[in-house]
């Protein structure tokens, strides 16, 4: 299969999944890079502005702001849902160019009133699902809210046998609402190169080098991984300059990432089943007084969240699963994860969001894509603990 023969069965296959167009879907060899240039394009037709976001994210989500001359504008989150679901009218004035909206875990939820928001105030809505590929906000109805919607099959994401990889929906509804733009945007997505050799290399390598990274003694990862980088071996799920508000030339996928897109997107009704599984076993079966369950976990998540009373007991259940061989996450603690090397540089400060810099240090995400065996295991584990 070619490269042009693989990228348009991806996009049949997005389309066919979603009940939209392949037309409206572009690829990239990462979601950042895609995001990169719906901003860039952005700033072209809009200007120079702010973009709404959230700290409790990644680097890389924030990253495309700021490479594109934008300035990233924090809003709080809603505990609840991890991710902002209401903006206040402070936050916005004349300057600002688009809204993002985040779907944390792949809590989903009702966002009707960013989208509200978004199209009173003229502004782009960039739909950040990431942790939910191929599910988007929409109305009761079916229809798709956001202007721009971001997916990925990167590592630890929703697709576990795809490491690289993202596509990027345009609405072709914005061609109404802004046709420059609109066409803009799609005139950047197309635009995108295939990979040159060297990182062709790394990403057809990747599960070999970071497999050996993995099986090596936990004293003598974090040097040799840094060797490995330098040496131009291992493309890392982030580098180290990305933690200074810089990223990589955007790149398209190439034919190698195609299909492995296209083998874990045949499996994606399994995947999603499991994890709904899993999310309702984490519901009916585990409690404790040290942390409590959110109010809105229905979906299939990436991870299930609880929320620790403080974040001693947070560590001791992480260390405590991770001894007996899970692999848990700590999702965005520290804020704008890893941590930028300088705060300025985000135009963040920790006043910005005070429920984010409270709740951060105190959630812990179980796993959905395990075995339902391995889930009981789990919760037996975690309420012994607790």
């Amino acid at each position: 299969m070619s490269f042009e023969e693989s990228s348009k069965a991806v996009r049949q296959k997005l389309a066919k999944l979603t009940d939209t167009d392949p037309n409206d879907w572009y690829l990239c060899l990462k979601a950042r890079f895609g995001a990169a240039q719906v901003f860039n394009a952005l700033r072209d037709i809009k200007g120079y502005g702010e973009v709404i976001t959230t700290p409790y994210t990644c680097i890389t989500a924030i990253n495309p702001i700021l490479t594109a001359g934008l300035k990233p504008v924090y809003a709080d989150i809603d505990k609840e849902f991890l991710s902002t679901t209401s903006i206040k009218s402070s936050l916005i004035h004349p300057r600002t160019r688009a809204i993002v909206m985040q779907h944390t875990l792949g809590m989903i939820g009702d966002k009707t009133n960013l989208a509200k928001l978004a199209e009173d105030r003229n502004l782009l809505l960039v739909e950040d699902s990431a942790h939910c590929v191929t599910r988007f906000a929409r109305t009761k109805g079916g229809r798709i809210l956001a202007d721009i919607s971001i997916h990925s099959f990167g590592v630890e994401k929703v697709l576990t046998t795809t490491k690289f990889g993202g596509a990027i929906y345009v609405n072709p509804s914005l061609k109404k609402k802004n046709k420059e733009l609109y066409e803009e945007i799609c005139v950047k997505l197309g635009q995108l190169k295939e990979p040159g050799h060297l990182l062709n290399l790394r990403v057809k390598t990747y599960r070999f080098h970071n497999g050996v990274l993995q099986r090596m003694p936990q004293f003598i990862k974090p040097g040799f991984r840094s060797i490995q980088i330098k040496l131009g071996l291992l493309e890392p799920a982030i580098y180290p300059f990305e933690q200074d508000g810089q990223q990589d030339e955007p790149k398209n996928t190439n034919t190698f990432v195609n299909e492995k897109i296209l083998e874990s997107l045949a499996k994606l009704k399994m995947n999603y089943t499991r994890r709904e599984s899993n999310v309702e076993q984490y519901n009916k079966h585990m409690n404790s007084e040290h942390f409590e369950k959110l109010s809105h976990l229905y979906e299939p998540l990436l991870a299930y969240p609880i929320l620790f009373k403080n974040q001693q007991k947070a560590q001791e259940a992480y260390e405590m699963l991770t001894s007996s061989g899970y692999f848990i996450r700590r999702w965005y603690y520290p804020l704008i994860y890893p941590g930028p090397k300088s705060l300025k540089r985000y135009y963040y400060k920790p006043e910005m969001a005070p429920i984010a810099e409270d709740i951060a240090s105190r959630v812990l995400c179980l796993p959905t894509d395990l075995p339902a065996i391995e889930t009981q295991k789990i919760i037996k584990l975690i309420s012994q603990d607790a």
